[in-house]
């Protein structure tokens, strides 16, 4: 009767052994998909950081050739071809 008893106990140790690395393993398993995800989100945004400075450029070149340079008051005294008088029914205005 002893031995059945005492037989018993023999098996708790490697199936408590088996259980925690069971659980250890899944618990690995878990932060590393997460760790991949993490990283999938960081790659997609510096390439979306990337895209974004590429269009600024884009932008910031575009608004570069189509402002023309503002004529001050100076220069249109000092130039003569310019204080010509427009008719009335004629305005040119700068669009933006």
């Amino acid at each position: 009767m002893n031995e059945l008893v005492a037989g018993g106990g023999s098996y708790m140790l490697p199936a408590l052994f088996g259980i925690a690395v069971v659980f250890f393993c899944v618990v690995v398993f878990i932060s590393m998909r997460r760790a991949v995800r993490a990283n999938d989100q960081i790659l997609l945004l510096e390439a979306l950081l990337r895209e974004q400075r590429k269009q600024t450029k884009v932008l910031q070149q575009l608004v570069e050739l189509s402002c023309e340079p503002e004529v001050t008051q100076t220069d249109v005294e000092n130039t003569p071809e310019l204080a010509v008088e427009e008719p009335s029914h004629l305005t040119f205005r700068a669009e933006r």
